[in-house]
């Protein structure tokens, strides 16, 4: 535009000019050599314009001669050059997109056409790189270190390189190199924080952490919430030795976030041990108050050391009061109880949380319960095979890597805050576990009525020994007529046993009946041979029912026992060779 613009001011001026002459004719008059030459003004000036046109014609001619070889050189270096960057482009576009064979192709064709350079050794390092010439990649790289141009890049290269062999002392090396040349690289201060990290120094991470926050590397939101999870992990570092300082760091931790669980826990503990009691229960109250968790509760209930269980347990009543309905409430007030051998009230808090929430850890409390109580094997272990099918509890959770306690750094990615309290992703096929219906739940959680047996049989030992049910048919590869042990545990079972349905033997209630007269007189006579051949009868009349049935197939047993007879309580009478017996379902889950 400035051009045009300079080329209309020219032809203004001139023809400004010739129209200033015209006006203003005269005659102009040259004598040379004795001759005499007149013309007018206008045509003078018409030929000293035109002469100096054809001069500078003259001239640029001459000119254009003179530089053509130069000229020509030029235009074919420049066409080399062209051609060279265009197979350069192409070649970078084909070693991204990951065709190895046109990375190498064009490689070899930009390398002819402009020599050695910065592009074409990271183009010779790329395809080297999808070849699989690892250490031809790795040559090239540590070639392109000399060149101030290529350092970074030689560096980002030989670090992914080391990573990728698991050389990390090699990768922490070119990481730090990276930082120190250019900090405000973020592959390479991440890399040097992780690695900080994963070593535990803290200090060091710290520090790092400011610095990319300071090269805008990350974000003043992030920036806060990594220094608060830096600043919990070296005061766990520090609670054993120097409670003091770490409870200094747990608290800036805790006021740079105020929901970090961890930060409180540990906190707590520190401020425990500086014998300031009330500061570290309000921390915990605080955080307690947004985000209810069991690291808290047992900090919480266990904060002051040599509290007796009851006290615990007002502690647990305590907490669970700041956030009223809570699971994890009812939690620590179950396990408190526990703690007190309050079973009632576990049994009361425990039966809100299994309406709601019968997760395994809820199981495991109720199996808890039942052996502390009642030392009742048979309900423990259906709570505990309950548990084994129940939905899962939240853990620490990172990467899909579970950990048993809370951890600053994923030990799998090397992130900062990357574990998260939640329920871990079950596998594909897992058993699904149903919900308790509420007769269940009653009669699930109400004391089992195998107490008041234990009780009758204290009193009444003469009835409880007529209490003693019908003894199943020998297993095979066993004596039928092996006496059967009565003990104390086979007078708390329920001796209530269902026939399947047969219509080939109409007389077989007959029999049992009979045959379980049978063993009680001879349980009221007292003699052992008489138990002894009321049991083999049994076995017989059992044997002949099976022929007549004309192996018709076998059925499940509808039995209500809690352990087979003649086995010990804390016997499964499950064998290697033999499959497991079936049972009755006792609860409606299973």
């Amino acid at each position: 535009m400035l051009r045009v613009l300079l080329f209309l001011l020219l032809v203004f001026v001139v023809g400004f000019g010739f129209a200033w002459f015209a006006d203003r004719p005269g005659d102009v008059m040259l004598q040379w050599q004795g001759n005499s030459y007149q013309t007018s003004l206008m045509v003078v000036l018409v030929g000293v314009v035109a002469l100096v046109a054809l001069v500078m014609i003259t001239w640029w001619l001459l000119r254009s001669v003179l530089d053509s070889p130069r000229l020509v050189s030029r235009f074919f270096r420049r066409r080399k050059r062209d051609q060279g960057y265009q197979a350069l482009t192409r070649g970078l576009i084909a070693a991204n997109s990951g065709d190895a064979g046109a990375a190498r192709r064009y490689t070899k064709e930009s390398t002819r056409l402009l020599g050695r350079g910065p592009l074409v050794d990271l183009l010779d390092a790329q395809s080297s790189l999808l070849e699989g010439k690892r250490e031809e990649a790795r040559s090239r790289f540590e070639a392109m270190l000399e060149d101030d141009q290529t350092r970074l890049v030689a560096l980002r290269g030989l670090y992914l390189e080391a990573e990728r062999q698991g050389a990390s002392e090699a990768a922490r090396h070119y990481a730090t190199e990276a930082h120190k040349a250019a900090p405000t690289l973020a592959w390479a201060g991440n890399a040097k924080l992780r690695y900080s990290s994963l070593d535990g120094d803290w200090q060091g991470a710290i520090a790092t952490l400011e610095a990319n926050r300071t090269a805008g590397l990350i974000t003043k939101e992030e920036a806060r919430r990594q220094r608060a999870v830096l600043l919990t992990a070296q005061a766990m570092s520090e609670e054993p030795a120097d409670p003091v300082s770490a409870a200094k760091h747990a608290r800036e931790a805790h006021k740079l976030a105020p929901d970090l669980v961890p930060a409180a826990v540990i906190g707590a503990k520190a401020l425990a041990r500086n014998s300031d009691i009330g500061r570290a229960a309000g921390m915990i109250e605080t955080v307690w108050k947004k985000s209810p968790h069991p690291e808290l509760a047992d900090a919480y209930v266990h904060l002051r050391i040599g509290d007796s269980a009851a006290d615990r347990l007002k502690r647990a009543k305590k907490l669970a009061a700041l956030r009223p309905n809570h699971p994890e409430g009812s939690f620590a007030i179950a396990e408190a109880a526990i703690d007190a051998q309050e079973w009632k009230l576990a049994r009361e808090t425990m039966k809100g949380v299994l309406s709601t929430t019968p997760t395994e850890r809820a199981c495991l409390l109720m199996a808890d319960i039942e052996e502390g109580e009642f030392g009742d094997k048979g309900r423990m272990r259906d709570w505990l095979s309950r548990a084994v099918r129940a939905p899962k509890d939240a853990v620490w959770t990172a990467d899909g890597y579970v950990s048993e306690k809370w951890l600053p750094v994923s030990p799998l990615s090397g992130r900062i805050d990357a574990f998260e309290w939640k329920v871990p992703v079950e596998q594909l096929g897992a058993p699904q576990a149903a919900a308790l219906d509420a007769d269940g739940l009653e009669d699930l959680i109400s004391e089992p009525p195998v107490a008041q047996s234990a009780a009758a049989e204290e009193t009444d030992p003469v009835s409880a020994s007529q209490a003693v049910p019908e003894p199943e048919a020998a297993p095979a590869g066993t004596d039928a007529a092996e006496p059967l042990e009565q003990t104390e545990d086979t007078a708390l079972i329920e001796a209530e046993v269902e026939q399947p349905a047969n219509s080939s033997s109409e007389t077989e209630p007959e029999a049992a009946a009979s045959a379980r007269g049978e063993e009680v007189a001879a349980s009221n006579a007292g003699t052992e041979d008489a138990v002894i051949e009321a049991a083999a009868e049994d076995t017989d009349a059992a044997e002949e029912k099976a022929e007549a049935a004309g192996q018709e197939g076998e059925e499940e047993e509808d039995n209500r026992t809690a352990f087979p007879f003649g086995r010990r309580p804390d016997d499964p009478g499950i064998s290697e060779d033999d499959p497991p017996p079936e049972r009755k379902k006792r609860f409606g889950l299973f």
